[in-house]
């Protein structure tokens, strides 16, 4: 029972991962400008404004090839970095999806 528990919880933090594309699934958006990962960009403004660039890399730019999957924040500048090849890695889950995983949480532990 501990086991589905843990399960579920490792479930949960991945369900709150990100997607590629504001709005979009990746799969669609990259297939769509044809590239080998999606790029996106958060970069805070010293107004308290924060601004977002979004983009899909081709195949012959390479910089996947250095840099792993995800999501990185640098320290000094507050400004976050996503690359993704596949989905999950942007946008924050929709509450559909942890409700689904709360229900079912619930139903294990009934």
């Amino acid at each position: 029972m501990k086991l589905v528990v843990v399960l579920l919880l490792i479930m949960m933090t991945t369900s709150l991962s990100l997607w590629c594309v504001d709005g979009s699934d990746c799969d669609v958006t990259c297939s769509f400008c044809e590239g080998a990962a999606c790029l996106r960009v958060q970069r805070q403004h010293p107004t308290g404004r924060v601004s977002t660039a979004m983009t899909c890399l081709p195949h012959d730019s390479l910089i996947h090839a250095y840099h792993p999957e995800g999501c990185r924040t640098d320290l000094s500048t507050g400004e976050k970095l996503c690359l993704c090849s596949g989905r999950d890695f942007c946008n924050p889950a929709t509450k559909t999806d942890l409700s689904l995983l709360l229900s079912v949480l619930a139903i294990v532990l009934l």
